[in-house]
């Protein structure tokens, strides 16, 4: 098995074949022992994931956790926040994925992780011209939204009319309507695409509170 000299040692071929069989099954022995020692995490999860982020989860993590939990069967929803805190809520999901105010306390029972906070901008298309004479002509989030509730009370507060434009789940939906110059909106600023402008004071649209992704 062994080659000898005078300053080293060394792996005769024979010894080099049995060192790479004997890996594998020493890999196996390990990984044996273990499904007996740890244990094995299994079952259905059910997973609410804000529409807002749904792409970017979907393929950059979903992937790593079912190749690490291979007996764990994940079921995903995509929704509104509002609606998935909802369905959290009464018990029709494990777990999820949110935006929500920064600013509104949390109840202790929940157990909450936040991940980051997000910035909530006032967007438009880049020919969009306010008619002030007009109501303002909002794509909305559905209700339970938080990004629906900043654009709904801002305006409120400023005593500006407003008329919805288009409702939807969906944030596709709305940034294209936004895009088409149909309607102002509110997005997460990592969203603001090349179609869209952000509005701001000068535009008559005063800055958004911060929201938590959680």
């Amino acid at each position: 098995m062994l080659e000898r000299d005078n300053q080293t040692v060394s792996l005769t071929p024979l010894g080099r074949r049995f060192a790479l069989q004997s890996a594998e099954l020493l890999r196996l022995h390990d990984g044996l022992l273990a499904s007996f020692i740890a244990p094995v995490a299994s079952g259905r999860v059910r997973l609410g994931i804000s529409e807002e982020y749904a792409g970017a989860i979907l393929a950059c993590t979903l992937p790593h956790l079912a190749a690490d939990f291979p007996c764990v069967e994940l079921e995903v929803e995509t929704g509104s926040s509002g609606r998935l805190n909802t369905r959290l809520q009464r018990g029709q999901l494990d777990m999820a994925l949110l935006v929500a105010p920064a600013d509104v306390a949390v109840p202790q029972a929940r157990c909450i992780k936040t991940f980051g906070i997000t910035q909530p901008v006032w967007v438009a298309a880049h020919g969009y011209l306010q008619d002030l004479a007009k109501p303002v002509p909002l794509a909305l989030h559905g209700k339970g939204c938080p990004y629906r509730s900043v654009a709904v009370d801002a305006l409120s507060q400023q005593g500006r009319r407003w008329r919805t434009v288009i409702i939807s789940a969906g944030v596709i939906a709305l940034e294209a309507a936004i895009e088409a110059g149909l309607a102002v909106g509110i997005v997460d600023r990592a969203r603001v695409s090349q179609g869209m402008r952000v509005l701001t004071v000068a535009d008559g649209f005063l800055s958004c509170p911060y929201t938590n992704c959680a």
